[in-house]
């Protein structure tokens, strides 16, 4: 019976690199480094990623890009990619004056706005919330650090608590 639930797992691993690997065909083109991030860029980045995936586009919120900016430089002042640091994802977010619902994203280590897109289109979890109809804004940010990354991304998406109701 072991060896059947290895083999089990074993599928099931396989599957899921299969389906990372079947679902994660588009890379954003461009090489958006940290000094030359814009909301432009991100807008134009973030939506075509979402296009390309068949999904609505985002506005930019500047409150929770406030919210991305506070926790980007907090990772980055102390080295650490964390979804903890300064309190919960909804302590943060309520702080800086945010009320619907919100989900994350983080990164570390990547040089470019593109290649921290790639990474969250590779993980399904991240991919989960990058592409999720039910946020409608986000706010993004990067900062530059300490630690094993030294550059620390956070993308927070945000929208209607009505949304996830249904």
């Amino acid at each position: 019976m072991k060896n059947l639930v290895l083999s089990r797992r074993n599928i099931l691993g396989l599957g899921a690199g299969f389906l990372v690997a079947s679902c994660s065909q588009y890379i954003p083109e461009g090489a958006t480094s940290p000094a030359a991030l814009t909301q432009t860029a991100m807008l134009a980045q973030i939506n075509a990623t979402r296009a390309a995936n068949g999904r609505k586009p985002l506005t930019y919120n500047a409150t929770l890009g406030r919210a991305a900016t506070t926790h980007a430089r907090l990772m980055a002042s102390r080295g650490e990619l964390s979804h903890t640091l300064g309190g919960s994802l909804r302590e943060r977010v309520t702080q800086a004056g945010y009320r619907g619902a919100v989900g994350e994203n983080l990164a570390g280590g990547q040089r470019t706005l593109e290649l921290a897109i790639k990474g969250w289109l590779e993980s399904p979890a991240h991919r989960s919330t990058l592409l999720n109809d039910k946020f409608n804004e986000f706010g993004l940010a990067v900062a530059s650090g300490g630690g094993t990354h030294k550059i620390y991304w956070a993308m927070i998406l945000g929208g209607s608590f009505a949304a996830w109701q249904s």
